[in-house]
């Protein structure tokens, strides 16, 4: 499978092996799904951790040694589907939930999160943004800010209203595309806002779901911000 290493700064690309980057970012290819993992050097933070299938190999050799951290933004099975699979403990040892999703859920889902250790409140340096409680999962998704990408989870445009006006957001580099591409995200007034913005990135499945939807690749062109996919380019790295 194909991985691409994206330079933020200079924009070259070249080939690394998982394993020996100690630090970054990863948009895992996960199918219709997000999971993004940023190495530290004692810890994975993890956001999200959905999707159709997973690369739990890669993700041994790069943070079975670490600590791991996962912030969710919301409850949809495509944002914490993995927590469910049995290889999360064998993969990952060292787990825990720095931030659980917000508003209703199912029985099955909140027993998932319940075998999952708290992680400590030490602060860490991450911007994020926790939307009012709604019954609509996607206008509960918690948005963060980490390394300069931006990542709303499935957040609508009418909660981008919102969280596009604090003031971290306009420091974003790197947008990982709201709702994976949908229309119902990515809103011309996001896009207005973030005057630095260099590349997105769609972690969606086109030829199953139509994502990224084609009204949303058109306003990114209109910004003329680069569109990366998962589906078109696999494991998406990013130093």
């Amino acid at each position: 499978m194909k991985t691409l290493v994206m330079f933020v700064i200079l924009f070259s690309a070249s080939r690394i092996a998982p394993a020996t980057l100690a630090r970054g970012i990863v948009v895992w290819n996960v199918g219709q799904g997000q999971w993004i993992t940023m190495p530290e050097q004692n810890t994975c933070f993890h956001f999200d951790m959905g999707g159709e299938f997973f690369p739990w190999e890669s993700l041994k050799k790069l943070c079975a040694h670490r600590a791991n951290e996962v912030l969710l933004s919301h409850w949809d099975w495509d944002h914490i589907g993995a927590l469910a699979q049995s290889k999360i403990i064998k993969t990952l040892p060292d787990i825990c939930i720095r931030f659980a999703p917000r508003g209703p859920a199912s029985p099955r889902k909140v027993k998932i999160l319940k075998k999952f250790r708290s992680c400590s409140t030490e602060p860490l340096s991450i911007s994020s943004w926790t939307p009012p409680l709604s019954k609509n999962s996607n206008d509960s998704s918690r948005v963060y800010l980490f390394k300069n990408i931006l990542m709303p989870g499935d957040s609508t445009k009418k909660l981008e209203e919102l969280w596009s006006k604090t003031p971290w957001v306009a420091s974003a580099q790197v947008l990982v595309l709201g709702h994976h591409g949908s229309n119902t995200s990515t809103s011309e007034m996001l896009l207005n806002r973030l005057a630095n913005l260099k590349i997105s990135i769609s972690s969606a499945r086109w030829r199953r779901y139509s994502h990224p939807h084609p009204q949303t690749i058109a306003r990114l062109k209109k910004f003329r911000t680069p569109l990366l996919r998962t589906e078109d380019w696999g494991h998406i790295w990013l130093e």
